[in-house]
């Protein structure tokens, strides 16, 4: 069966990002990469503003925690939880890194086993908490007031030196902090499935949903605690016993043992087919009228011709001061 071309391009965004959400319909479709200026689908994301350049159907992708905004883009991926007919959907970065999410759909190992390979107590990979919430900080102190807390990232690294293999790292530990760098709803990164993917128990902050989609038995929600410090205290309660511990090592990841429909494949098949399978005039959601134009010029000019901006800007300081403070004709 001959599969359709689509031509398509990556602008203001890294190609291989693009590629890995492209798989979900790889089996259907042909890419062909070209400029984005002749591009009929421009996949695009936060960094820059060249898309604004480029007349094809737009499509935002982004793995940050930034609202795609709709007078630019014709349909968007991202974390926000938005309800938009077909322009939008949810993809947590959590779904694009298929081996850890993959293991959160395989059934639990004998908690025994995985207990006796748990060597140490909690693992911490953290390199950068330049803007980003405090929270991340202040769990790892108050953890490591109960016993040591490994931290193999560059920041506060302990153990000789960051570790080059995240999964190796974390397996041997029966804790694993997974803080986001910030907290809001639909904002669900790798960070607990890497943690999950190797029989760590989350501690897990960032999604103050994330209880909806996981099975709040398998880890630890900080977003169910009143604070950090009852939080620690909950991570002192399962530690020190083992039953407790095991029970958890037991638990289904998914809530209810099952994979949410908004995070199976097939949604994310269904919203892209839905782009490429209509007709190309028929795929575009932005406003390409009078206002629509005016304003996708507007943007266009502060981000590329910013002489233009100001010109207009000042062109509209003097009219207004024109109205304000010259007599209007009277008409006879």
């Amino acid at each position: 069966m001959t599969r359709a071309v689509k031509c398509i391009a990556a602008v203001d965004s890294q190609r291989d990002f693009i590629e890995n959400i492209l798989a979900f319909v790889d089996d259907r479709y042909d890419f062909v990469w070209t400029d984005g200026h002749k591009a009929d689908y421009v996949f695009h994301s936060i960094d820059g503003y060249d898309v604004l350049k480029c007349p094809g159907v737009r499509i935002f992708v982004t793995g940050e925690n930034v609202t795609p905004d709709f007078a630019v883009s014709d349909y968007a991926m991202a974390f926000e939880k938005l309800s938009f007919a077909d322009r939008y959907v949810w993809l947590p970065l959590i779904r694009l890194y298929r081996r850890d999410y993959a293991a959160l759909l395989r059934p639990r190992k004998n908690p025994d086993e995985v207990a006796r390979q748990k060597t140490d107590f909690c693992a911490y990979v953290m390199s950068n908490t330049r803007n980003s919430a405090e929270e991340r900080v202040r769990i790892f102190e108050l953890l490591s007031q109960y016993r040591q807390v490994n931290s193999g990232g560059s920041w506060r690294n302990n153990v000789g030196g960051p570790v080059t293999d995240k999964h190796a790292f974390q397996a041997r530990h029966k804790f694993a902090i997974a803080f986001e760098n910030c907290s809001h709803p639909g904002y669900l990164t790798e960070k607990f499935a890497q943690a999950a993917a190797v029989d760590a128990i989350p501690i897990y902050w960032g999604d103050p949903d994330i209880a909806n989609i996981f099975n709040p038995r398998a880890f630890v929600n900080c977003h169910q605690f009143a604070s950090l410090e009852a939080v620690v205290e909950e991570v002192r309660r399962i530690d020190q016993d083992e039953e407790l511990y095991k029970s958890m090592l037991a638990q289904p990841w998914f809530r209810d043992g099952r994979e949410p429909e908004s995070l199976r494949a097939q949604t994310y098949a269904t919203f892209l087919a839905n782009i490429f399978d209509q007709p190309l005039p028929l795929a575009f959601r932005r406003n390409r009228s009078r206002w629509g134009l005016k304003r996708e010029r507007q943007l266009y000019d502060m981000y590329h011709r910013p002489q233009m901006q100001a010109y207009r800007q000042m062109r509209r300081a003097w009219r207004r001061f024109w109205r304000l403070f010259l007599p209007r004709r009277k008409k006879y």
